[in-house]
């Protein structure tokens, strides 16, 4: 369930809902919830997946991907799957875990596992969105933010693109 925690003086949170949904959309951020599959139980309890489980799950979600494909112009999806065990894993954060944007929507549905999105607007107070599996979340384009992994350091998410060379981070602060 997710949920977005105020990062003002008094840092109250909102959980998964309508109030929550509002909140994100007046800031730009698409937020929905997609069920997880029970056919996919078992793959949602594997450390790593192989590619092609990782087919299995694209395929699972065929008739969400065709529909932001139609809907939003997403031309492709891929899976990151990461956990403790990942090579690298803190070199990989260390390069999201700074205020950033892209020049291209960046698009998550979590399929298994965890993770922290922050915001930090030009005008109004910082807040974080944390997502955990089903949820679906599309940070807009041009929109600083960072992200990282809970304390629990892994998770399996659905990525979808529409050029990914729009991927490359913009640092707020240019040493990034």
């Amino acid at each position: 369930m997710a949920v977005v925690t105020l990062q003002n003086a008094d840092r109250s949170s909102l959980k998964e809902g309508a109030e929550m949904r509002d909140f994100l959309r007046t800031r730009g951020v698409i937020f929905e919830t997609w069920p997880v599959p029970d056919s996919l139980g078992g793959l949602a309890s594997n450390a790593t997946l192989q590619n092609e489980e990782q087919e299995q799950v694209l395929k699972a979600y065929k008739v969400y991907l065709d529909r932001e494909s139609t809907d939003r112009g997403y031309i492709e999806a891929d899976m990151i799957v990461l956990n403790p065990s990942t090579p690298n894993l803190g070199d990989l954060l260390a390069k999201f875990d700074k205020v950033h944007y892209h020049d291209d929507d960046e698009v998550r549905y979590i399929f298994d596992g965890e993770g922290i999105f922050g915001f930090e607007p030009e005008e109004g107070d910082p807040f974080t969105v944390t997502v955990t599996a089903g949820d679906y979340i599309i940070v807009p384009a041009r929109t600083y933010h960072w992200f990282t992994l809970t304390d629990k350091r892994s998770i399996k998410a659905i990525r979808l693109f529409k050029d990914t060379s729009g991927w490359v981070p913009h640092y707020r602060d240019a040493t990034g």
